[in-house]
């Protein structure tokens, strides 16, 4: 019987059907197979997660042994260069590079709010020092998460080091020692005694600083010598010239030397006590600390007897139409140096700053008004840091309208400047934006 076209038709969807049937057992039996194998593989993977956790933890484990053992190889070292004995056990903790900025913004926020890092701002741009609207905070935590290998917390009394900071590199068991040290002047002098966070005395804050930090730097020196290998020069030579610069090199110039000052005239300073009377002489200087960059700078301001302290500027009242200053700071002689060598050049501002002793700045109207008052050792120089001062006031802002004779200079434009000598050895200066608070600041001030 021939075949009909319906079927023809049914015979192909019988075929059709047997094929899907075929092709459906087959799916089937490869989708066993790969729901097999997918199992399989997710217990291999929970195996090698296993075993790979359980290599960490071996890893982490030993790694710590091996830190602790060279932690304490420096902690010894350490202790038998300065003299002192820890009290209490080192609290270490770790970090990663990435919580560096959290850490110090925190830290930070914990002495100056964000208000107060902006009211600086102003005043060290009223004084030519940063630019207007310099966002100071955040360029500060940059430039030392840039800079620092591991540091102390005086309030935490807890050394901070990185994760990745391994004590096989010569280089970190150095920074190891410079901060142990740290922990030893915090267990025996109390860190938190000194004025290294003064709200209105940067000066004095500084030169704190740099006994600080110029004793642990005389320590880390003198650990660096007693330990040099050729290992420990390969590895100091591959951190200085492997280390990440850009935001130190892109600073201005004030924070930069600020920065360094600590450690390098620190070093100088202590260095200069220690020929007196080795690391007692220094242990002395804890219970009478610096009060002074002009002590730093020049020790036998320090050592003498009496030792040249500050001359303190007073003002009767400091509030100017019922308003307190943004800021009321001193900027000391080493701010000073900057201050007038940021305008003119390093031997002006050197000479200009050498008889300083003692100034007092303040700031008014978002920082577009400053008075700022020093005083001087003599007629001499006061007059050599007048004639330096008119220098800067000239290059700043190229100013019209001018008056000026040996003990005053007056400038009604772009700025109303008024820089004079109140008394043979006193150099005051008032610089504002607006004629009225010019005239209210000398009202006030000059007299």
């Amino acid at each position: 019987m021939p075949r009909t076209f319906l079927t023809a038709i049914l015979a192909l969807a019988i075929g059709a059907a047997a094929g899907a049937g075929a092709m459906w057992k087959w799916n089937s039996a490869q989708s066993a197979d790969t729901a097999r194998m997918q199992r399989r593989t997710a217990l291999l993977t929970e195996e090698n997660e296993r075993l790979r956790s359980v290599v960490d933890r071996s890893e982490k484990t030993r790694t710590e042994t091996t830190s602790k053992v060279q932690r304490q190889a420096v902690e010894q070292a350490t202790i038998a260069i300065r003299g002192l004995e820890l009290k209490e056990p080192v609290d270490y903790q770790v970090l990663t590079r990435k919580e560096i900025k959290g850490v110090l913004s925190g830290k930070m926020s914990e002495v100056f709010s964000e208000q107060e890092f902006r009211n600086i701002a102003a005043s060290l741009a009223a004084l030519g020092l940063l630019e207007p609207e310099y966002p100071l905070r955040a360029k500060y935590i940059d430039l030392l998460g840039e800079q620092i290998a591991a540091f102390y917390d005086q309030h935490a009394h807890k050394l901070f080091m990185y994760e990745d900071a391994s004590l096989d590199n010569a280089q970190n068991r150095v920074v190891l020692a410079h901060e142990l040290t740290h922990a030893l002047q915090d267990q025996h002098f109390g860190l938190g005694k000194l004025p290294l966070e003064s709200k209105t005395n940067d000066d004095r804050a500084v030169a704190a600083s740099a006994l600080v930090e110029g004793d642990a730097t005389l320590v880390m020196s003198e650990y660096t010598m007693k330990n040099m290998t050729r290992q420990m020069v390969k590895d100091t030579l591959l951190a200085t010239f492997g280390q990440d610069s850009k935001q130190l090199a892109a600073a201005p110039r004030y924070l930069r030397e600020m920065l360094v000052f600590p450690y390098l005239r620190g070093q100088e300073f202590c260095t200069a006590l220690a020929a007196r009377g080795g690391y007692d002489a220094i242990d002395s200087a804890y219970a009478r600390p610096p009060s002074s960059t002009a002590q730093i700078l020049h020790p036998e301001k320090y050592t003498s007897d009496p030792r040249e302290d500050p001359i303190d500027v007073a003002f009767a009242d400091t509030a100017v139409n019922g308003q307190p200053p943004i800021a009321d700071n001193v900027l000391g002689e080493f701010g000073t140096r900057l201050q007038v060598a940021e305008w003119t050049d390093d031997a002006t501002g050197e000479k200009a700053g050498a008889g300083w002793r003692g100034d007092r700045y303040l700031c008014f109207d978002g920082g577009r008004a400053l008075v700022w008052k020093s005083v001087w050792a003599d007629e001499r120089e006061a007059g050599e840091f007048f004639d330096a001062e008119r220098q800067v006031l000239e290059r700043r802002y190229r100013p019209t309208g001018v008056e000026a004779d040996e003990r005053k200079f007056q400038a009604t434009a772009p700025r109303h400047l008024l820089l004079t000598r109140p008394r043979p050895n006193e150099v005051l200066l008032i610089d504002a934006a607006t004629a009225e608070w010019a005239k209210t600041l000398s009202d006030q001030f000059s007299q």
